[in-house]
This record gives structure tokens, C-alpha cells and sequence, in this order.
């Protein structure tokens, strides 16, 4: 049961993080030199150099890649502490403090598996967030021409995929991990020819965890109406 509290601190963390994060980009942005802006001159304009370019961008790199790395440690230790608890529930331990342990394994073994991992989504997710930027650059281009709207369309969608298939592999590479005791590569390969050879059974797990998340954000949504209403009224 202690596992409920890591949503909460994880969430917590990567709060902070990113108020940091944006108090930090302030100070980024404002590297340069004001000048009017164009047909606006009564409004000006911070000039960036290819210096603070290149700082804002690897800025919003680290954004991307410590925020993957806390996803990433938490899905660890849940991974771990599972693992753990299965292996000793009927031992006299009785399964108990596999919480301690999973982040004890977390931060003395397999730190550096988990910033990889990350580091590899985050890659993914910056490729995307690049392509986004463009895309709305070109704007009435990719309108006018139908077969550029369809190509943008498409690179996005496998972008997209690419990013979610990543992040599903890392953390089945993290249970792996926590299992075998393999850095990142033989573990995330472990993980495939896993989910390869069961690919039923992952699905149908996959499947019913959707109708649980689905459940789930439907009963908290009308709990959350129906206690603002009597609220209201009352």
C-alpha cells in the first residue's frame, strides 16, 4: 500500500522542477538585445544571439530529460519493490519494506540505467517538439499544399508512435532491470523478445489496465461534479 504515496511525490517533485525550470527560462529569455519590432516599432523585442539559442534549447532538453528521469525512478521502484514482495512475500520477511530496498537498489545500482533510459525519450520528445515547431512555421504552406499537409501529418503521427513506444519499452526494460540485475541495453532487449513471445498476454493486461484508467478518471470526474454541486446549492 505504500506504493500510492509515489504518484504524490513524484508529482510534487516534478512541480518544483518545473517552476524552477520556468524561473530559470525567464532569465534565458531575456538574454539579448531589445530592438522594435517589426511593423511594430513602438513595441521592442529581445534579439537572442546563437549563443542563447543554443542555451534555451539544451534548457528545454534538460526540462524534458529530468522530467523522464523522475517518471522514470518512480516506475523503478515500483518495478523493484513488485519484484522484491513477489520473492519474499512467504519468506519470514514477509514482503515487508520492499519500498526501502527498491530505492536503495535505485540509487546505489541502477542510477545510471534510468538516466539513460530517460535520456533516450527525451531525445524522442525534443525530435518531436522540433518537428512541432516547424510545422507551425510553415503554416500556410502545409495549407495550401495537400500533399505537404499529408506528409506533415503522417511524420507527426510516427513521431508520436515512436515516442510511445519508447517510453512503453524503458519501462518494461526497468522491470527487467530490477529483475536480472542487466544494465539497460540487455534488459530492454530482455523486455522485447518478452513482450514478443507474450504479446497476447500483454495486450490483454494493457487492455484491462485502460478500462481500470478509463473507470477511474470517469468516478473522479463525477465524485468531483457531484460534491460541487451539493456545494453549491447547499
Amino acid at each position: 500500500m505504500t506504493l500510492f504515496i509515489l504518484p504524490a511525490i513524484s508529482s510534487g517533485i516534478i512541480l518544483c522542477w518545473f517552476f524552477y525550470w520556468i524561473f530559470s527560462a525567464v532569465f534565458i529569455f531575456s538574454v539579448g538585445t531589445p530592438e522594435p519590432r517589426e511593423n511594430y516599432p513602438f513595441v521592442t523585442e529581445v534579439k537572442w544571439d546563437i549563443n542563447t539559442r543554443c542555451v534555451f534549447i539544451y534548457h528545454v532538453f534538460g526540462l524534458l530529460w529530468i522530467n523522464a528521469f523522475i517518471v522514470g525512478c518512480v516506475q523503478f521502484i515500483v518495478g523493484a519493490a513488485a519484484c522484491i514482495w513477489y520473492f519474499e512475500c512467504n519468506t519470514d520477511s514477509k514482503g515487508r519494506n520492499t519500498l526501502v530496498k527498491a530505492s536503495k537498489w535505485l540509487f546505489r545500482y541502477h542510477l545510471g540505467s534510468i538516466a539513460f533510459g530517460s535520456f533516450v525519450i527525451a531525445v524522442c520528445q525534443m525530435i518531436r517538439l522540433i518537428f512541432e515547431y516547424y510545422r507551425r512555421k510553415m503554416g500556410s504552406l502545409s495549407k495550401e499544399i495537400k500533399w505537404v499537409k499529408v506528409a506533415l501529418c503522417m511524420t507527426g503521427w510516427i513521431l508520436w508512435l515512436l515516442e510511445h513506444v519508447v517510453k512503453y519499452m524503458t519501462k518494461n526494460a526497468y522491470i527487467q532491470i530490477a529483475l536480472t540485475n542487466k544494465s539497460f541495453f540487455p534488459s530492454a532487449w530482455n523486455a522485447f523478445t518478452l513482450i514478443i513471445k507474450h504479446a497476447h498476454r500483454f495486450g490483454f493486461g494493457n487492455a484491462i489496465g485502460t478500462v481500470f484508467i478509463v473507470f477511474g478518471c470517469m468516478l473522479v470526474g463525477s465524485v468531483t461534479t457531484a460534491c460541487a454541486y451539493l456545494f453549491l446549492t447547499n
